[in-house]
């Protein structure tokens, strides 16, 4: 008897370092720490200038400062609102001749726009707010002196050229990178079809080989003993069927050339003991529980029941930073449930470089049989990959 190799692509267990959890925080609260930040300091800065014996009320100066600083809290969701609001604060407050106290908040705030804004939209709103900011800083500096077009289109480079070049940098930065992640995700969908394809003609091929098989034992037993014959041709009906379901689902997928010889057996759930093991000895407490009545299963549905639960464990073991799994197959009348738990952080959510397509592999599956995946982070913390596999025979063609 010769025992299966075990999975392949031993993981080790990675534990986020520092800058991932970092990156793993929400957006939001960053920029409200920004906020209250910038608010901070600017009050500080505002309260320890000289004050001039002509300008109006402090009080004055203190709101404009808490009003633009406070709108950075939404730098990323309304870029172009929050800009249009520091601007309205840095020409009230240039006029006021209290501009140095912004020009950092008015930095952020272009930079933000440049960068989560679309180019129409960036240029239509915030053009003629530029120019007009850009007049109001250059006349609150020189009252006495007058209009000089020079010195309004230096500030106009200093203080929206820049951070817009630098925003607009970043903005097309994100989108290479989204696209990039894109054609990955083409190119991993395209992979695994073509795997799930391979995988399927094995199957289909083992179930030609059996009725093969049985026909051939029907001829030679026929008329010797007409029962064994019967029993024989009832299993090439069985298998033909089976071929055929699969054969329906193989012809649905990219096909790519096959690669090896393919007569290594395919694992199904009765290996899931071996996997979990694996994973275990990889650093990954695993829990398995079997709910309801095991019972024999379609090949195809059994191989893609272990891959989805082989990968679901694997992403566990990547992205779970020590944490543990649970693992749980449901036999229902008409289908097969599968649950994969974990209390770990979960995969990041930020737009870096792709890392694997488990989740790709794992819906491509689910959806060659007709049934539904939900895949996402639990209410308690940790991450859930949830499968129904519908197990209802196929009806002949």
């Amino acid at each position: 008897m010769t025992t299966r190799p075990p999975p392949p692509g031993t993981v080790r267990p990675v534990d986020g370092g520092w800058w991932d959890r970092l990156r793993r925080v929400d957006p939001r609260i960053w920029d409200a720490l920004l906020a209250l930040g910038v608010v901070a300091v600017g009050v500080v800065a505002f309260a320890l200038r000289q004050h001039r014996a002509d300008e109006p009320p402090a009080a004055l100066g203190f709101a404009l400062v808490i009003v633009a600083g406070s709108s950075l809290a939404c730098r990323r969701r309304a870029p172009l609102t929050v800009a249009t609001i520091v601007s309205a604060a840095v020409a009230t407050g240039s006029l006021l001749g209290y501009w140095p106290e912004f020009v950092a908040l008015l930095w952020i705030a272009v930079y933000s726009a440049a960068a989560y804004c679309e180019r129409d939209r960036l240029v239509r709103v915030l053009l003629p707010v530029a120019v007009v900011t850009s007049v109001a800083i250059s006349i609150g500096e020189r009252w006495d002196r007058g209009l000089n077009w020079i010195e309004i289109l230096t500030d106009l480079i200093v203080t929206f050229g820049i951070p817009v070049l630098l925003g607009r940098m970043t903005f097309n930065r994100r989108r290479r990178i989204v696209r990039e992640r894109e054609f990955a995700t083409r190119e991993a969908v395209v992979a695994e079809r073509a795997a799930i394809a391979r995988e399927l003609h094995d199957v289909v091929a083992h179930h030609m080989s059996v009725m093969v098989v049985q026909a051939g034992a029907a001829r030679a037993v026929g008329e010797a003993d007409p029962a064994a014959a019967a029993e024989a041709l009832r299993q090439i009906e069985a298998s033909g069927r089976t071929g055929l379901a699969e054969m329906r689902r193989l012809l649905g997928i990219l096909k790519s050339e096959d690669d090896g010889d393919g007569r290594a057996p395919q694992p199904g759930l009765a290996d899931l003991g071996q996997l979990i093991d694996a994973m275990r000895a990889t650093g990954l407490p695993v829990e398995a529980v079997v709910e309801g009545q095991p019972r024999p299963l379609p090949l195809g549905i059994d191989l893609s029941a272990y891959r989805i639960v082989q990968e679901a464990l694997t992403n566990s073991l990547r992205h779970g930073g020590g944490a543990s799994a649970r693992v749980v197959v449901r036999y229902e009348p008409d289908a097969l449930e599968l649950e994969v738990a974990d209390d770990g952080p979960g995969p990041p959510d930020d737009p870096g470089p792709p890392g694997g397509h488990g989740l790709i592999g794992m819906r491509e599956r689910v959806q060659l049989f007709g049934g539904e995946l939900e895949a996402g982070p639990r209410p308690g913390g940790g991450f859930l990959v949830r499968a129904r596999l519908p197990t209802e025979s196929e009806s002949p063609a």
